[in-house]
């Protein structure tokens, strides 16, 4: 009801007390849909407020709002200067009227609609400016939306038989549609306030309806027409949220907690500033738990993924099987074979199939099978380790989304995220105090949520390497050539990286270097411990203790 007609007249009457021969210092915006004007009155600064966004349409003045250095545009400029001559009211829409000493004449169109807008208009009514769409207004004719000069509450609502016909001209429809067409500037609220009152019910069909009915809602519109002459602006809560604000007491609600004002300005005022609050405290609460769905989906996929690898990695058997076949059958086999039918000693000599590298020896082979049993099971532990942390991140999620649900307020979300700060930042989920810093790094992230900082310059080289990388963090460089430093960062320094990690963050080495053209690229890696920058060497330059080299093919993660 804050954009209601009846209390648009009432808050045109409080700023015409407040703004009267003020003077207009700036008009300006510095938010989507809103409009700020400096009025300057008896030494003292005000401004007023005005929203023309459809979902949150308000006016109200409140103490000086500064204008931000950045992201402000001042918007009509015809009237800075002016003085304010008076604030009305259209009788009949939701329009407030500045009246200006020049002659000019600011129009505020707070329809709750698209079509909500502000314009300025001329001494011939004619639109100089306009708030939104200014292109199309401009030099325009402005229309007056109803003749509000024989317009009288009193005409509405003098003749009860007049009343009674028109409100009883369609009997399919229910008493709450019939009133709210008869008087449409009612508005949902006080429609649901008469019916109330009337003791009718809202679904009730006209033809249900007695005669002794309709007097009683005649009578409760003549009643609450009386209380909004003497206001007593309310606001409605639903928990810690302003739900809706009345000029006058709302029974339906009286169950609801409330606060009265002095004034229908500060009313507005706190109704706004309160919902916005809330608003604020939604988004960020929603936004967090998006965060949390698209991380655990992420991390479920990894699940996945590692469940795959042990499955996998439960070859090991087979391969150590393999291995003690061969050498039961060294006298068979001979060098350069690629494979053979033989018979398995653990199944009853039954024939297997067994492939073999011919470039090596029977003994070498079996070898080569031993190494992949040892490999597998190491793998295997490997992604245990990891799967356990993983389901343990899981459950942490899901618990996270659940309390969230019950954070309702700017002191719970505070206090959940005060209770998991630790998490929520080595999840990622909030910025931590190093990552908040805009990092002049790239950063890719690679499957399992480990992610790559590459420097971009041989200043950031020494930046990334030096001061950002941690102990145990892996550090790339493609070999004998200029290039990036690359850090694959290790939060856990329980849970190895997998091989397909390494390669990837060797991949973007050697991409990130003079080499990015090549295929099959030696690219050196380490822990960041063994790294030492030479005294007075030249930025970028760095030694190796420990080298393990990798070759790889040079490639960024797709999806970065």
């Amino acid at each position: 009801m804050i954009n209601h007609f009846i209390t648009l007249q009432i808050l045109a009457d409080e700023l015409n007390n407040i703004l009267k021969n003020g003077i207009i210092q700036d008009v300006f915006t510095q938010q989507k849909g809103e409009l700020l004007i400096n009025i300057k009155k008896d030494l003292q600064t005000n401004t007023l407020s005005a929203s023309i966004d459809p979902q949150m349409n308000y006016l109200f003045v409140r103490e000086q709002v500064p204008r931000a250095k950045r992201n402000s545009i001042s918007l009509f400029t015809e009237i800075k200067n002016d003085q304010i001559s008076s604030i009305t009211s259209h009788l009949f829409e939701r329009i407030v009227k500045i009246n200006l000493s020049s002659g000019l004449q600011l129009l505020f169109h707070l329809f709750g609609t698209a079509s909500s807008n502000v314009f300025l208009l001329n001494q011939d009514k004619i639109i100089i400016n306009a708030f939104k769409n200014s292109k199309e207004f401009i030099n325009k004719q402005y229309k007056i939306v109803f003749d509000e000069s024989d317009f009288s509450y009193e005409n509405l609502i003098a003749d009860f038989n007049t009343f009674k016909n028109i409100f009883l001209k369609d009997f399919e429809k229910t008493t709450y549609s019939a009133l709210k067409s008869t008087y449409p500037f009612l508005g949902s609220t006080i429609t649901r306030e008469v019916l109330h009152r009337s003791g009718v019910e809202d679904k009730l069909h006209l033809d249900k309806l007695t005669n002794e009915d309709c007097r009683r809602i005649f009578q409760e519109l003549i009643n609450i027409f009386t209380e909004a002459s003497k206001p007593s602006p309310t606001i409605y809560y639903s928990g810690d949220l302003p739900r809706v604000f009345s000029i006058i007491k709302l029974r339906h609600l009286s169950g609801s907690s409330s606060e009265t004002y002095e004034s229908v300005n500060e009313a507005i005022k706190t109704f706004i500033i309160k919902s916005f609050r809330i608003h604020d405290i939604d988004k960020e609460k929603k936004d967090l738990i998006i965060r949390i769905k698209n991380e655990l989906d992420k991390i479920i996929r990894t699940k996945k993924a590692i469940e795959v690898e042990i499955l996998n990695a439960k070859r090991a058997d087979e391969y150590e099987k393999i291995a003690k076949i061969i050498m039961a059958n060294l006298q068979h086999l001979t060098k350069g074979t690629k494979e053979i039918d033989i018979e398995d000693i653990f199944n009853n000599n039954k024939l297997i199939h067994i492939t073999l590298d011919p470039k090596l020896s029977p003994v070498q082979n079996a070898e080569h099978y031993f190494a992949k049993a040892r490999k597998a099971r190491a793998a295997a532990t490997n992604a245990q380790v990891r799967l356990e942390a993983i389901e343990k991140d899981i459950s942490l999620l899901e618990r996270f989304l659940l309390h969230l649900d019950g954070c309702q307020t700017r002191e719970h979300l505070n206090e959940f995220k005060e209770e998991n700060e630790k998490e929520l930042k080595r999840l990622g989920l909030i910025a931590d105090k190093e990552k908040s810093e805009s990092l002049p790094f790239r950063v890719f992230t690679l499957k399992g949520g480990f992610e790559v900082w590459v420097g971009k310059s041989a200043e950031k080289n020494d930046l990334l390497t030096m001061k950002y990388a941690k102990p145990n963090d892996l550090w790339f460089h493609a070999r004998g050539v200029g290039g990036s430093h690359v850090v694959l960062k290790i939060t856990n320094t329980k849970i190895k990286p997998p091989k397909e990690i390494i390669m990837q963050a060797a991949g973007i080495a050697a991409y990130f270097s003079k080499m990015r053209n090549a295929s099959n690229v030696p690219v050196s890696y380490c822990e960041r411990k063994y790294i030492r920058k030479p005294k007075g060497s030249q930025p970028g330059t760095v030694v190796l203790d420990r080298e393990k080299v990798i070759f790889v093919d040079p490639e960024i993660p797709v999806n970065n």
